[in-house]
């Protein structure tokens, strides 16, 4: 095998089966049961949004307890605010599903 071959198959390999660096965010993770606020429709602040938020639960956990895990899932992500949830989790194969969009207030936001 040629030089030139032997860095190509590692190149190939790299980008199989390196790992990605970590991903820098803007708002580091909140620890679980941090404070967010939920809002059906887009939030009435300035908000930078971060991305989709979910959490699946069965059905016998209450809805405000999947709305926790949801909420908790936006922590992880670094957000207080979570937008575009429905009143009431979905129902979905036997699991209650919610849904929304993170996002993290704007300095000075109001």
């Amino acid at each position: 095998m040629t030089s030139r071959a032997f860095v190509g198959c590692l190149i190939a390999l790299c980008a199989v089966g390196c790992p990605s660096p970590a991903k820098e965010t803007k708002y580091p993770p909140r620890p679980e049961g941090c404070d967010v606020k939920l809002f059906t429709d887009i939030p009435p602040m300035q908000t930078d949004n971060i991305g989709p938020v979910s959490a699946t639960c069965d059905e016998s956990v209450t809805d405000a307890a999947c709305l926790r895990t949801l909420e908790d899932e936006a922590c992880k992500l670094g957000a207080d605010v979570i937008w575009g949830v429905a009143d009431m989790p979905s129902k979905m194969a036997g699991k209650k599903k919610v849904f929304g969009r993170s996002a993290h207030t704007k300095a000075g936001g109001k």
